[in-house]
């Protein structure tokens, strides 16, 4: 469900008035606090693509909005929106309720639209990394998880919208597990999780969409993202762990086995401003079919100006599958100006 601007407004007044109310309540009051938080870019856009055709603009990228509610230690409900001027309407992007307090539990239940953990993505850049595009996948879903002296894990189910059988059932299930901590000067992040229908992305279901006679393919992916002092280094490999059918996702003939990886390392100094420089080199294999590169290097200076507001510059060069991959053999390029606040 779409809202309009003016709902959006409203509701924003409106939880400004139970802020308001909330910070004097006594600790009997049922709703114990609010978060209000957002984002906004704007960008100047140029882009190259494999035909040598120049395209450039100024775009509001992105905005988010959400609210966060815990009306007790116990319950809490997040509404998140979200607009891009390219690709998503105005509406509701992220709508849930988690049950559970990890400071008294290590369980917790999470349940309506979100994005389930198929996929870690932490990256520096402007734009999304490759294992984005081929494995981000929002649902509406409920989750069961926990998180206990640096091991976290849930599993998760949902009906999605590919289908194997002519049942409409909640039929689409996976997990996640990891471990991270934190030292003096250094952190670590390492997990894998897995999917049993990697065709439910939501890159790879706009493909499937239409597709009748279908059969689930399983997905599976890692990560590790490893901070010690101003560096860090991320990385993440996402594959199918079989081959599609070549009636529905093709490469070369035959059935397609999607892969995405990024490997990205940053370093943060300061030079008047704390500054950030981070290179990045991603690739996919066999995902000529979702309009995916073959090779994406990258590059980023981002100046964060205060707490809240930053100017990033990104510079990416595209790599298109050989002719004989189905691809053009040629390259792209795009360079974007990104002015970011948060609130």
């Amino acid at each position: 469900m779409k809202l309009e601007v003016k709902q959006i407004v409203s509701a924003v007044g409106l939880i400004g008035l139970v802020s308001a109310n909330v910070s004097m309540a006594d600790d009997n009051q049922w709703l114990t606090g609010v978060k209000v938080y957002g984002l906004v870019q704007i960008e100047a856009q140029y882009h190259q693509d494999y035909e040598d055709t120049d395209i450039s603009d100024i775009v509001v990228d992105e905005i988010d909005f959400g609210i966060e509610a815990q009306v007790n230690k116990w319950a809490k409900a997040d509404i998140i929106f979200i607009y891009e001027e390219d690709g998503t309407p105005l509406g509701i992007d992220e709508a849930f309720l988690t049950l559970g307090n990890t400071d008294e539990s290590p369980l917790y239940m999470a349940v309506g639209q979100m994005y389930i953990p198929f996929g870690n993505f932490e990256s520096n850049m402007v734009s999304d990394p490759l294992t984005v595009d081929l494995a981000e996948t929002g649902e509406k879903a409920a989750k069961f998880g926990f998180e206990t002296d640096g091991l976290y894990g849930a599993v998760y189910m949902f009906n999605g919208a590919t289908q194997n059988d002519d049942n409409n059932t909640i039929d689409h299930y996976g997990a996640n597990i990891g471990f991270a901590q934190e030292g003096e000067g250094f952190s670590y992040d390492v997990g894998i999780n897995y999917i049993n229908d990697m065709g439910d992305t939501d890159t790879l279901g706009e493909v499937l969409e239409e597709v009748d006679d279908y059969d689930y393919v399983e997905g599976i992916g890692g990560y590790l993202n490893l901070n010690f002092g101003s560096a860090s280094l991320y990385a993440e490999y996402i594959t199918a762990l079989d081959e599609f059918s070549a009636d529905n996702i093709a490469f070369k003939s035959n059935g397609a086995q999607p892969t995405a990886w990024n490997l990205e390392a940053s370093y943060t100094m300061n030079v008047g401003y704390e500054t950030t420089v981070a290179i990045a080199y991603q690739g996919t294999e066999e995902s000529v079919g979702l309009e995916l590169p073959k090779t994406r290097l990258m590059g980023l200076v981002s100046l964060a100006l205060n707490d809240n507001t930053s100017l990033s510059f990104e510079y990416a060069l595209d790599e298109d599958y050989d002719e004989d991959d189905d691809g053009t053999g040629k390259d792209g390029q795009s360079a974007i100006l990104q002015l970011a606040v948060e609130f």
